[in-house]
């Protein structure tokens, strides 16, 4: 995928006044003459932060249905409802394109919203507060639930991107750079995982993890969605101590080792959350509804060029140690009865 231009820096030159905006040719104006008024549908908790420690920012990235939004105060992204909701997500309903916006156009804020170049005013006064959907689930519901995905992406993985380590095609098919990278990085983190859910005692993740750290093209990079991916269903799964361990050792490369954009992703990740497409893919896994599996892999493969993909094979990867480690505690119990 063409990555656009990122442009930061929209920390400087704050202005306190939310009340008007002021267009490029110097002329004041309120919120109620931009061109076009987006309501905002629902909020992420990132974008919320962010919006509301700015008084301003920019336009930092430009596509056709979203705008990736660079205030003062923080990150968030402008999306259409069609995209989906998420922590970082601002949802609105378009009636046309979002590349009526160029990049590097001024935002400000105003009461309840803010401005966007003079061409978009999105009110978020209305905004539902979106936060990740949960399910109840098993140790049969999830064996079940990766036992129906499995053959499905077997057959869809895209050769790009890091999927193919967790859903393996022919070894005669060539490996990228990133493939031949991220996989002993993986094979190592699969066996940490196991490692600390069989013994149940604390351990740094290995170092090679920060390996996966830019690894890849785009705004956010292959490497970084896996990291998503298994940020988020450590969450789920309750080991925060685990996303705490693997923030100690990824945190310090993260400035220097990827975009801005990927780490405003990875930082929604280590608080737990990720877009809703990830979430509702990865509940019906772990509730074992095979019945839905199909449409949502449509869904999270529409995401970026394999985004989706690589964070579906993060959160896979954890899912299938948990599985393997209810199941291997279990016959000890057993055995030891």
């Amino acid at each position: 995928m063409a990555s656009p231009q990122v442009v930061t820096g929209a920390g400087s030159n704050r202005r306190t006044d939310a009340a008007f905006v002021r267009a490029r040719n110097g002329r004041g104006f309120s919120s109620a003459q931009a061109v076009q008024t987006l309501s905002a549908v629902s909020i992420g908790a990132q974008a919320i932060r962010a919006i509301g420690a700015s008084s301003r920012g920019r336009v930092a990235a430009v596509f056709n249905r979203s705008l990736y939004l660079e205030f003062d105060g923080g990150w968030c992204c402008l999306v259409g409802t069609e995209l989906g909701a998420g922590p970082v997500n601002i949802c609105v309903l378009l009636p046309g394109r979002m590349d009526i916006v160029t990049r590097n156009a001024p935002i400000d804020r105003v009461d309840q919203g803010f401005v966007i170049g003079s061409r978009l005013h999105v009110a978020t006064a209305s905004a539902r507060v979106w936060t990740a959907p949960i399910v109840e689930w098993s140790e049969e519901t999830l064996i079940r639930g990766l036992a129906a995905l499995d053959p499905l992406c077997l057959d869809h993985a895209p050769n790009a991107g890091l999927s193919r380590i967790v859903w393996p095609r022919s070894l005669a098919d060539p490996a990228s750079f990133e493939l031949c990278v991220a996989m002993p990085v993986v094979a190592s983190l699969a066996g940490w995982l196991q490692r600390v859910f069989e013994r149940g005692a604390p351990e740094l993740p290995p170092g090679s993890i920060t390996k996966l750290v830019g690894l890849g093209p785009g705004l956010t990079p292959s490497g970084d969605d896996f990291l998503v991916g298994m940020l988020v269903v450590l969450s789920l799964a309750g080991r925060f101590d685990l996303v705490a361990a693997v923030d100690q050792v990824i945190r310090p490369t993260l400035e220097e080792g990827t975009g801005p954009i990927s780490r405003l992703h990875l930082a929604a990740a280590l608080d737990g959350e990720s877009s809703e497409r990830l979430h509702v893919m990865v509940n019906a896994v772990l509730a074992g509804d095979h019945d839905v599996l199909a449409s949502r892999l449509v869904l999270i493969s529409q995401v970026g060029h394999c985004s989706g993909w690589d964070t579906l094979a993060g959160a896979v990867m954890v899912l299938r140690v948990l599985a393997r480690t209810h199941r291997s505690v279990m016959a000890a119990g057993r055995d030891a009865g």
